[in-house]
């Protein structure tokens, strides 16, 4: 396994997880404007992995709207293909997104959709040499546990998954039954803490600062195979300024020796 980081879409992201000792960072967009930068970023991206050699190993859309009614929304297909593209460009094999979910259609035309969709966006991300993996966060996405799994990526077997188990831990799934069962539809995984009371949010601390179980997760993941990339997400609104780092720096050192190299 690789262990990276979520960072900003700039040079000094790339020297972070340099001087941190990661083998890579993860660049997200989660709106219009951040997409379009990394679009045009794609030249400075790749001389900042060739000076750092730091490589970019997941990039994301987070919180697009491709069901416009039961219809693809040219506008937004356009970025995600043009994001893909980037992706390509600088090396990354993996990209990440979600689909909304339209209340004026039934669950079925919802379904439906998603599956067109995301086999478009399979067909032409793996063109491309790129994985096409749906996140399990439900911000404008419904593809984001078992049941709608099953439906899914039951029918497109190429489509991965992101897998963060904090979004299930706190939605009350059993986060570490969706290891076992489709640790092999992995393409990538966010290393984020969490805490919640009953049932209550409260943070997303640290990993090993929280209350997921890691040696668990660590142990299915071992016991499945799986030997990709892990980004460290930090998303606390406390865990900010000097205890932000420090927390970055806390969380490292708890998740590197689970990594056997």
């Amino acid at each position: 396994m690789k262990l990276g980081i979520i960072r900003p879409n700039e040079g000094k992201s790339f020297d972070f997880a340099r001087e941190k000792g990661l083998d890579f960072i993860e660049i997200c967009t989660n709106f219009d404007n951040e997409s379009e930068a990394f679009i045009a970023s794609a030249d400075e991206i790749l001389a900042n992995i060739d000076r750092t050699g730091i490589p970019v190993l997941s990039v994301g859309r987070w919180n697009s709207t491709p069901n416009d009614g039961g219809k693809a929304d040219p506008d937004v297909m356009n970025m995600l293909k043009r994001q893909i593209d980037v992706t390509a460009k600088i090396g990354c094999p993996v990209f990440n997104m979600g689909v909304n979910y339209c209340e004026e259609l039934s669950l079925f035309k919802n379904y439906a959709f998603a599956i067109k969709c995301l086999r478009e966006m399979v067909e032409y991300a793996g063109e491309r040499g790129v994985t096409l993996a749906v996140y399990n966060c439900s911000w404008n996405n419904f593809i984001y546990d078992d049941k709608t799994w099953e439906v899914v990526l039951g029918d497109i077997p190429e489509l991965m998954l992101k897998y963060d188990c904090s979004h299930s831990y706190y939605r009350g799934e059993d986060y570490l039954a969706n290891i076992e069962k489709w640790c092999s539809r992995f393409a990538h995984m966010h290393v984020k803490g969490t805490c919640a009371i009953g049932g209550r949010y409260v943070d997303d601390p640290p990993a090993g600062v929280d209350f997921l179980e890691w040696s668990k997760i660590f142990a299915l993941l071992y016991a499945r195979g799986y030997d990709k990339t892990l980004s460290l997400e930090p998303h606390s609104g406390i865990w900010q300024g000097e205890l932000g780092d420090k927390g970055i720096d806390f969380s490292i050192n708890y998740i590197k020796p689970f990594i056997m190299r």
